[in-house]
């Protein structure tokens, strides 16, 4: 099976789109403290639930991360963070990475 289409399966597999939207609206919705937490348990959720599959979703690491630094972002944080996750969905191996922002809704330009 060509690698593109071995990649596609596996996204589809684990809800690709759920994923990202759940981290999102997720962010947007818990702006303040602990929002990271929160981002961090949802896509956990998500993971968890694909680690169910057949074939399952293996975790090689999540992570929550200043971009401008790649360190793990405190619960007090605010602005751009990077929700970054790795995993292999059978032979595949899957890397995303979710650009979020923290404490910005109805935040002035």
């Amino acid at each position: 099976m060509p690698a593109t289409h071995a990649r596609a399966e596996a996204l589809s597999a684990i809800g690709e789109s759920r994923g990202a939207a759940d981290a999102h609206a997720v962010a947007k919705a818990a702006p303040g403290p602990g929002s990271p937490a929160s981002v961090r348990a949802a896509a956990r959720l998500v993971l968890d639930d694909a680690a169910r599959l057949d074939p399952p979703l293996v975790l090689d690491y999540l992570a929550l991360v200043d971009p401008s630094d790649f360190t793990d972002v405190d619960e007090d944080f605010t602005g751009e963070a990077v929700l970054a996750v790795a995993a292999r969905v059978g032979t595949t191996r899957l890397i995303d990475n979710i650009p979020l922002a923290f404490g910005t809704l109805g935040a002035a330009s």
